[in-house]
């Protein structure tokens, strides 16, 4: 008989990961015997909480996995509402069913997921052994261009395609620049010190093109974006070993413009001293990867006019979660205030604006 599906943290029991492994068929010749939870990210995800979850079984058996990381809805606040509103967990279970097999990146081995409303989760590889990125501390240019390389791939993969069209599941906006018009106004009074005149200006200018941009943005090619391409989910391979970057967290993926990514990854996460003057460098090598991986009638200009479309359309995500960061503190604001500062002097830098119509 089926344990029940957990809900909440203290919900995962020795007897459901017993379950899930056996449903998986990862777990033949040996039951669990007991479980140590340890919640992983805290203070990074957004939309989900992250347990990594160590393993004593009552026998060897010698491909089992000593240790998984269980990823579940957050159990409430603003982040899980918006989540249940996208379906978050329900599009990331999909894209690792149906799009994953298909790409020629590194992705954590999936064990078993909960699809049961309202229940979701997903038993995922452990991957503890990588180095996980801190959006705070920031990249370095060496590790965007590798990223952007990978997102490029899988970009190209689903390109304007047949393949993409077939996703049905798969939205083409999350909606995000809704909230704009009338959220900017409490943006700037509540974060407005993250941001210099340029960027206010900017932003004011967006307000009066919202429709415009979203109208754009479907005009434009199309592929699989990943929608949340920050280093918080990424993770990087030890010193020394030759392995690829890890990109995890597939929940907000849409069919969209490729360069929202490289915008979201660039704007939000390097060094303002190591981005400052090379972002084309930048958005270069995700277009180098592009053509080489077959991607074809995308010209260059094509590319920096979609980065500068990208660029304004993530700015519309900061506006849109301030409401939730107002009065935390910790690890969530300093955070929000990395994002924030990072994110619009990068619009100003690449001149965003121009290709604004007002």
């Amino acid at each position: 008989m089926p344990v029940k599906d957990p809900m909440h943290v203290d919900e995962i029991t020795p007897e459901w990961i017993d379950y899930a492994l056996k449903q998986g068929g990862y777990l033949k010749n040996a039951s669990v015997k007991s479980i140590e939870k340890k919640i992983i990210g805290e203070g990074k995800g957004l939309l989900s909480s992250v347990v990594q979850v160590k393993i004593e079984y009552d026998t060897l058996q010698k491909d089992a996995p000593t240790s998984v990381v269980v990823k579940i809805e957050p159990e409430e606040g603003e982040f899980k509402e918006f989540g249940d509103e996208l379906n978050a967990f329900q599009r990331e279970i999909r894209f690792y069913k149906e799009v994953a097999a298909n790409l020629s990146i590194r992705l954590p081995k999936i064990y078993y997921t909960v699809d049961n409303p309202p229940a979701y989760s997903m038993v995922m590889e452990d991957l503890s052994s990588y180095i996980p990125g801190d959006q705070i501390a920031g990249m370095h240019e060496k590790q965007v261009l590798t990223t952007v390389e990978e997102i490029a791939r899988i970009h190209a993969r689903y390109w304007e395609n047949r393949a993409l069209e077939e996703l049905t599941w798969m939205p083409y906006m999350n909606n995000i620049s809704d909230s704009y018009v009338n959220n900017w106004q409490s943006f700037v009074e509540n974060f407005g010190y993250c941001l210099n005149d340029e960027s206010k200006e900017l932003c004011a200018k967006l307000a009066l093109s919202i429709d415009w941009k979203k109208d754009e943005i479907m005009r434009r090619p199309k592929t699989i974006v990943h929608s949340d391409l920050r280093e918080d989910n990424l993770l990087f391979p030890p010193p020394g070993e030759d392995k690829s970057i890890l990109i995890l967290d597939w929940q907000i993926t849409v069919k969209s413009i490729g360069t929202f990514d490289v915008a979201r990854l660039l704007g939000g996460s390097e060094l303002a001293q190591e981005r400052k003057g090379h972002e084309l460098q930048v958005l270069r090598r995700w277009y180098d990867t592009l053509l080489e991986e077959g991607v074809k009638d995308y010209t260059w200009d094509d590319a920096v006019y979609d980065f500068r479309l990208g660029m304004l359309s993530y700015l519309c995500y900061p506006v849109h979660f301030h409401t939730a960061i107002i009065g935390a503190d910790g690890r969530a604001k300093q955070l929000a205030e990395t994002i924030f500062t990072r994110s619009f002097a990068s619009a100003v830098e690449i001149d965003a604006g121009s290709v604004l119509p007002v």
